[in-house]
């Protein structure tokens, strides 16, 4: 903290971060507001307001597509000492996100990404925290937690270009009085002077859901008060200030920060855009297509009251009056006899205009490609009129999710460092895992003296600890990333035919490429391969059924044979090497698909399916 950083020039420019985050706000609500639609929180609506949510629609498309499931983490080092430590590092990850279900923290984390930015906020849940200190909070004491921040209660220093520059950066909390003056960690007689909590501005996300609570049901049960933790980088620490307009001449509470040192404390940011020079905030992916939204929206009511106003009146001459009557009267298909048919016409008023079509159907195109083509992420029918039109939509598809995919796995990695800092550094962090090991085949001896197996080789689950003894090395000699498509859902089909895959084409060809290399002397491993072969394709349950532990044991005994491939009569070694020479692969092994062959595959996956569950 600059040394001219006095309290009140701290409070006043906290104040100013909040002002400087006005205007982003409310586009923020209005964006929430066309979100929601309108029977959100309302007893009642007007039919035909807003038939065409497409906010919702990209949303709820774009989320499912991104993260459904809790992260798979991936803990690299350069030191082979190490990476048993990894192992356990990993596998502490992976079991505190299902404990802690971080698939629905980061989708909550993402969503407020779409709007404007995502923030989270990642912390261990000390006795000197407000975390700890609010028995409403779902977190037990000791334990790490990661919690997302709402954008309303966000603020960062007012005169920065880039948040990870600036001077703090922090977030307002609510929290009961009498919490704070019975922890004894802030200044009591500043406390007792904070103002009693609003309870209804009309200005944030939250009055969405409460618009029409009365007045008598929003008074609070406790006293409860606004106050913003800011973390200062330069000085390492906490400093807590009054929410609102309220200045003191001193803090709050300032208190050391325990944490990893980086420019952002305990927050994770995630923009889905990229950035704007010289401004901190990114461009909100929603307001680039909010616009569409209202168009189509304006016209779809526009379609549908011209339809409402369509009629269709019989005019007639007065003359041809009792004509007209029995025209009325007539039966679908009858025949009737009148004077003059030339004097009784039907004339039609209103109707949709068919240009007012064409509009609509435009503006849902341009919806669609501002969006991200989510018609196509969504399942829906792309709109395109040939083949090679929709192999482009989908590709173009392909590179926006993808880059998407890369953005949000980065920022789960670095949230998933935060988390792994305190398991590494904390002193009283004792987590217990369960861990799968290969555990070799047992041999006694025989009644001749040879050796017997008395216990087949197998894989079995052990309980292992993650405690301070078992930790190997610094903590910068870690990297944490998140598994590839690990947060996705596979479709089930889809799952199916890796499975088929994998099991029909793969292993026949690792192996018959494992027997190869061992006739030719060349060092390959048929598990590893297997296992990142499997890692690519998504296929979780190799350990569980695949264990050679006798074939490290094979290969170098055929490698001890040396790397002849002929034997002394001229007669091959491998009856397989000339068919391998000829046609590139084993002849037992199935043909692998090319890039074209698979494109032009997966466009008639769905009518094959449809085709074989209509037979």
């Amino acid at each position: 903290m600059p040394s001219n950083a006095t309290p009140e020039k701290f409070q006043r420019a906290v104040r100013s971060g909040f002002q400087r985050l006005e205007n982003f706000r409310k586009a923020r609500l209005m964006y929430l507001r066309s979100y929601v639609g309108q029977y959100y929180d309302r007893d009642r609506g007007t039919v035909g307001t807003e038939p065409l949510n497409l906010t919702f629609v990209a949303m709820s498309s774009m989320v499912p597509n991104l993260v459904m499931n809790a992260p798979a983490h991936v803990v690299t080092t350069p030191f082979s000492g190490y990476r048993g430590y990894g192992r356990l590092l990993r596998l502490a990850l992976d079991t505190q996100a299902r404990k802690m279900r971080l698939s629905d923290t980061i989708r909550r984390w993402l969503v407020d990404s779409l709007f404007t930015l995502g923030v989270v906020k990642t912390g261990l849940a000390q006795s000197d925290t407000l975390v700890a200190l609010n028995p409403y909070d779902d977190v037990d004491p000791g334990t790490v937690y990661t919690e997302v921040v709402n954008f309303d209660n966000f603020v960062f220093d007012p005169d920065t270009r880039a948040i990870e520059e600036g001077t703090f950066i922090g977030d307002k909390i609510r929290v009961p009085r009498t919490l704070l003056l019975d922890s004894g960690l802030y200044a009591n007689d500043l406390v007792e002077r904070l103002p009693e909590t609003g309870t209804d501005t009309g200005r944030e996300a939250a009055d969405l859901s409460r618009r029409n609570l009365p007045d008598s049901a929003k008074v609070d049960l406790h006293d409860y008060v606004d106050v913003v933790e800011c973390y200062v980088p330069s000085i390492q620490a906490i400093v807590t200030v009054p929410a609102g307009d309220m200045s003191f001449p001193r803090f709050l509470r300032i208190a050391d920060y325990y944490g990893p040192s980086r420019p952002t404390g305990p927050y994770t940011l995630l923009a889905l855009t990229p950035p704007v020079p010289d401004n901190p905030l990114p461009v909100a992916p929603i307001g680039v297509w909010h616009d569409l939204h209202i168009l189509a929206n304006d016209m779809a009511v526009k379609i549908t009251e011209q339809a409402r106003r369509q009629k269709d009146v019989l005019a007639y001459r007065r003359a041809a009056a009792e004509d007209a009557e029995e025209i009325v009267g007539a039966k679908d298909g009858e025949a009737i006899a009148v004077d003059d048919p030339a004097s009784v016409q039907v004339l039609s008023f209103g109707g949709q205009q068919r240009s007012n079509e064409a509009h609509i159907q435009q503006l849902m195109f341009w919806w669609n490609m501002v969006s991200g083509n989510i018609e196509a992420i969504s399942g829906s029918s792309e709109a395109s009129g040939t083949a090679t039109q929709a192999q482009l939509l989908s590709a173009n598809r392909s590179v926006r999710m993808e880059d998407l995919r890369d953005i949000v796995y980065g920022a789960v990695g670095r949230e998933a460092e935060m988390r792994a800092w305190y398991l590494h550094t904390d002193p009283l962090i004792e987590v217990p895992l369960s861990d799968r090991r290969s555990v070799p085949a047992q041999y006694t001896a025989g009644p001749q003296g040879e050796q017997v197996m008395a216990t087949p080789p197998r894989i079995e689950d052990v309980t292992v600890l993650l405690t301070p003894e078992v930790r190997r090395g610094d903590f910068l000699d870690f990297t944490f990333a998140i598994k590839p498509k690990s947060m996705s859902r596979l479709d089930p089909i889809l799952r199916s035919q890796r499975m088929m895959e994998f099991a029909t084409k793969v292993i026949p060809a690792v192996a018959a490429a494992a027997q190869t290399c061992m006739a030719m002397g060349v060092p390959f491993s048929f598990s590893k391969m297997l296992q990142l072969v499997a890692e690519e394709m998504d296929i979780e349950w190799l350990d569980e059924v695949f264990y050679d532990p006798e074939f490290q044991m094979n290969q170098a005994a055929m490698m001890l044979k040396g790397p002849s491939i002929a034997t002394s009569k001229g007669t091959p070694a491998s009856p397989m090497l000339p068919a391998i020479q000829q046609n590139q692969q084993p002849g037992n092994v199935a043909s692998v698909a090319t890039n074209e062959e698979t494109q032009n595959r997966e466009p008639q996956r769905t009518a094959a399916e449809s085709q074989r569950a209509t037979r």
